[in-house]
């Protein structure tokens, strides 16, 4: 920013900016040593803006394994930050108060309090026999307020999704639910025959197809199951 000024708000810089920086993230290559990058990037990525020849290694090299979706545990992860504000700018709105994600984050009331929530809850999943490994990864959170959590509680899906629809403050039919929920690219099929295995599917592909966009490349070829080798990066 320091280098182009201004220039950074032209349509074809801001561009290469954003994909610069979804690859960087996406592609977790900011997660290690990080020195050598930085100085390539400072120089690569203004010599890609300037001339537009060579693209900086970092979007040469960002790559992202469809199977890691399933992996992704720790907020303190790059990638699982990165899915999350993917999420968001895609205008996902609240399961309670219908108001986009982003809106919400102004409002410091306790009610609208925003966190990354289970949408198959936890105390469910246990019930289920679905390990932790697999109900706690990125597929299976999205950003809710405490409103919602709280009403969600330990209910199977189809159970909490008509409660919260019949809420006298929410009043939805099926179709308006659905599509609040298709901001969080879930889809509601699924959720609302609590089929665990068909939703974290769904949900894979339909984060990656956003992936894939904001890094302006497709995701690496592979099973399609998002439990291939997971490690608990927890651990």
């Amino acid at each position: 920013m320091a280098l182009l000024g201004d220039r950074w708000l032209e349509p074809r810089v801001y561009e290469k900016i954003a994909r610069w920086f979804w690859c960087g993230i996406l592609g977790e290559l900011y997660g290690g040593a990080v020195e050598t990058r930085m100085a390539l990037d400072i120089q690569q990525l203004i010599d890609w803006i300037e001339d537009g020849k060579e693209e900086p290694s970092t979007v040469r090299d960002a790559n992202f394994q469809p199977a890691r979706l399933g992996s992704l545990r720790s907020r303190t992860s790059a990638a699982y930050k990165g899915v999350n504000a993917l999420i968001q700018r895609e205008g996902a709105k609240d399961f309670f108060w219908k108001s986009t994600i982003r809106d919400l984050g102004e409002n410091d009331w306790e009610e609208c309090r925003l966190d990354i929530h289970h949408i198959f809850p936890k105390s469910w999943c246990d019930k289920q026999g679905i390990p932790a490994s697999r109900y706690n990864s990125i597929l299976n959170k999205t950003p809710i307020s405490y409103k919602a959590n709280r009403m969600i509680g330990g209910k199977a899906p189809s159970e909490y999704l008509i409660q919260l629809q019949q809420h006298k403050n929410v009043q939805l039919d099926d179709t308006g639910m659905d599509a609040i929920l298709a901001t969080h690219q879930i889809d509601p099929l699924p959720l609302r025959k609590d089929d665990f295995e068909e939703f974290m599917v769904t949900r894979q592909r339909m984060i990656l197809t956003k992936i894939e966009a904001a890094m302006g490349k497709p995701v690496l070829a592979g099973d399609d199951s998002p439990f291939n080798d997971v490690v608990d990066e927890d651990e």
